[in-house]
C-alpha cells in the first residue's frame, strides 16, 4: 500500500512518539533499578578525635587502664530506602576489646546520599591485664612511651536492611584504624586530631 505525503507524516509523528514513550518508560526503569535494585557500600569514617587520656595508671605498677576519648563517626549512605537494626561499635587495642556502645538504635535511617554523624565519648579505668593481657599492656607502655597509639582501632558492626526492594538484613563490618597521638607516658593532656580517618 503506497501512503502519500500526509500519510508519512502522520506515521512519522507516531513512529517519534512511540519511541520517545518507549526510552522514557525504559530511562524511568533503569533510574529506579539503580536507585532500589542495587546495593552500594556504606562508607563510614572517624573525624573530631580528641583524647584526654590513654595509659596504665593505678600506682607504680600501673594495674589499670585508664581512658578517656571522644569521636565522632559519620555513616555516609549512597542507597536509598536505607535502615539500620541497629549499629554497635567496639574501641579494641591490640586487638583486645577494653570498651563499646550502641551507636545507633534499629530502625535509625540515614538520608539519600547524606551523612549521619554520631557523637562517641569513653571514659573508664579498668584493669589492664583483664582487658589487655600481658601482650596489649607491653604494647600500650611501648606506643604511650613513643606518644603515638597505633594498636588503637574502632570497630562498627551491625545490620542494615534497604526495604522493601531488598528482603532481609545485610551485615556492616569495618575496622577504623584511629592511630592517634597521646600525650606521653599515658599522663593526661588533651591532644586533637582533625583529619579524617577511613574505614575498611
Amino acid at each position: 500500500m503506497l501512503l502519500d505525503e500526509g500519510d508519512n507524516k502522520k506515521y512519522s509523528c507516531r513512529t517519534l512518539c512511540c519511541t520517545c514513550t518507549v526510552q522514557l518508560i525504559l530511562l524511568v526503569v533503569v533510574m529506579l533499578v539503580l536507585a532500589y535494585g542495587v546495593r552500594y557500600p556504606v562508607r563510614v569514617t572517624v573525624k573530631d578525635a580528641t583524647v584526654a587520656r590513654f595509659g596504665l595508671a593505678g600506682g607504680p605498677n600501673g594495674t589499670a587502664l585508664a581512658y578517656d576519648l571522644s569521636l565522632s563517626v559519620s555513616v555516609h549512605n549512597p542507597n536509598w530506602a536505607m535502615r539500620a537494626a541497629p549499629l554497635d561499635v567496639d574501641l579494641c587495642f591490640a586487638g583486645r576489646r577494653f570498651d563499646g556502645a550502641r551507636l545507633a538504635a534499629a530502625g535509625r535511617s540515614v538520608k539519600p546520599e547524606e551523612s549521619d554523624e554520631l557523637r562517641l565519648a569513653a571514659v573508664g579505668e579498668r584493669t589492664s591485664a583483664l582487658l589487655l593481657g600481658s601482650h596489649g599492656v607491653a604494647e600500650l607502655v611501648k606506643e604511650s612511651t613513643a606518644g603515638q597509639l597505633e594498636s588503637l582501632e574502632l570497630k562498627l558492626s551491625g545490620e542494615l536492611t534497604y526495604r522493601p526492594v531488598h528482603v532481609g538484613r545485610y551485615k556492616l563490618a569495618v575496622t577504623c584504624p584511629l592511630k592517634l597521638p597521646v600525650a606521653p607516658g599515658g599522663t593526661s593532656g588533651v591532644v586533637e586530631l582533625d583529619k579524617v580517618i577511613k574505614c575498611h
